[in-house]
């Protein structure tokens, strides 16, 4: 059976030639095909033109070319897709063929090349469920895929809409939340490949941590502001960090393009599809079901040896290492169903995430503010208004490492008795 992959433009500079300059970049000739119109269920439906692209006998895959409009609620979209399919053993020309697409003036995005299951999402709907009896590496590769698509999409989001905050803190939620399931479903694979991937995914997440911290930073200030005495004002402060926040907004953004995300989850979606051919066959008779309760069982166990690994819960290092075990735990048993843990442990893993990030937020802040006084000795007040913050915040950290304690151990006990 042909793999698939499946390129969506957002932002097409000539969308009347769109079909013809595509052809034109992958040096191949047009042969237009019919327009079609398709209903998938009630107000989803898609009307548009799908062409090939000649390349002679000899191209390793075939290309196709969509243009048309989505309607999905009454809401009308662009359609502007350029599918590939191919056999195990293109990848490489598929992803030159890929980067020259990328090359030209339009931007795109990876997308579900199956056009019902693609307006099905669009609606709100999610994807079909994995079957506990579902081999373990195409469970692997639906609980990845669908985050590769949208966290895609939120970068395309993200640089339509630069200054939104909360899109900063999602794009990053999501794309740690793909890198723990990828560690998760990780067990017997290529090392270097899998690193490989865990590393990318680290650096995209990494590439927004000074604009997400400053954020936070901004936050607490507020929230202080608004608790604070009269004439106890954090005022200057508060402007560095969103002069200090804007910095790095304007750095990033000069430098960091849509395509280039685009490209590397190609790549990444390539691997994916070669995980699921015959090289790999004997690897995928687990079923996800046997997986899941495997994996699950020695990453409990792991957490459970937390308490000895990092047994002083007034470390602010020991305290970030068990903040991301616990994060990298929540966010499989929140994405993989196959887990099936009870709603109670749930609930506490995330009451323990929440206290320990708002800690790490303290300890960040801190580092932030010590570097601006730093950077202005003779402010005197400034130098007041951080001492202040630092102050307002320290008191705050020591209320929630009364309560963090208790709740770690509630939580082990919970995780004893699952």
């Amino acid at each position: 059976m042909a793999l698939k992959l499946c390129l969506h433009g957002v932002r097409i500079a000539r969308p009347e030639t769109f079909t013809e300059d595509v052809a034109k970049l992958l040096k191949l000739t047009v042969e237009q095909g019919k327009l079609r119109e398709k209903e998938y269920g009630e107000n989803l439906s898609a009307r548009y033109r799908r062409s090939r692209l000649r390349g002679g006998s000899l191209l390793p895959f075939k290309v196709r070319v969509s243009e048309g409009i989505l309607l999905v609620d009454s809401h009308l979209s662009d359609l502007f897709d350029v599918e590939f399919s191919y056999s195990t053993g293109s990848e490489k020309p598929v992803l030159a063929a890929v980067q020259q697409l990328l090359s030209g003036g339009d931007e795109f995005v990876v997308a579900e090349p199956d056009l019902k299951l693609r307006l099905h999402a669009l609606a709100g709907k999610p994807y079909p469920r994995v079957s506990g009896d579902t081999g373990r590496l195409q469970a692997m590769k639906q609980y990845l895929y669908w985050q590769i698509l949208i966290i895609n999409w939120f970068w395309h989001l993200l640089y339509q809409d630069p200054d939104n905050k909360l899109l900063v803190r999602q794009v990053r939620v999501k794309i740690r939340r793909l890198r723990s399931c990828l560690v998760f479903f990780k067990d017997g694979l290529p090392e270097p490949e899998v690193s490989g991937w865990q590393t990318f995914l680290r650096e995209e997440a990494d590439s927004l941590s000074n604009m997400r911290e400053l954020d936070a930073a901004v936050l607490t200030c507020r929230r202080r502001e608004g608790a604070g005495e009269e004439g106890d004002s954090s005022a200057m402060l508060l402007n560095l960090f969103l002069q200090l926040r804007q910095d790095e907004q304007d750095k990033f953004f000069s430098h960091s393009f849509l395509n280039s995300h685009t490209e590397k989850f190609t790549e990444f979606m390539l691997w994916l599809n070669l995980l699921q051919t015959g090289a790999f066959k004997e690897s995928g008779k687990e079923s996800a079901r046997h997986y899941v309760a495997r994996r699950l069982d020695a990453w409990c166990e792991k957490m459970l040896s937390l308490s000895k690994k990092y047994p002083d819960f007034s470390d602010m290092d020991d305290l970030h290492e068990i903040r991301i075990k616990v994060k990298r735990f929540r966010y499989v048993t929140q994405t993989v169903d196959l887990t099936e843990l009870p709603v109670d442990l749930l609930r506490q893993l995330k009451q323990l995430q929440d206290v320990l990030g708002l800690l790490h937020d303290d300890y960040v802040n801190a580092y932030w503010a010590r570097g601006i006084a730093l950077q202005h000795p003779g402010e005197e007040e400034l130098q007041k208004q951080i001492q202040s913050f630092l102050s307002w915040q320290s008191a705050r950290s020591e209320s929630l490492l009364a309560v963090v304690s208790e709740m770690w151990e509630n939580f082990m006990q919970m995780l004893k008795e699952k």
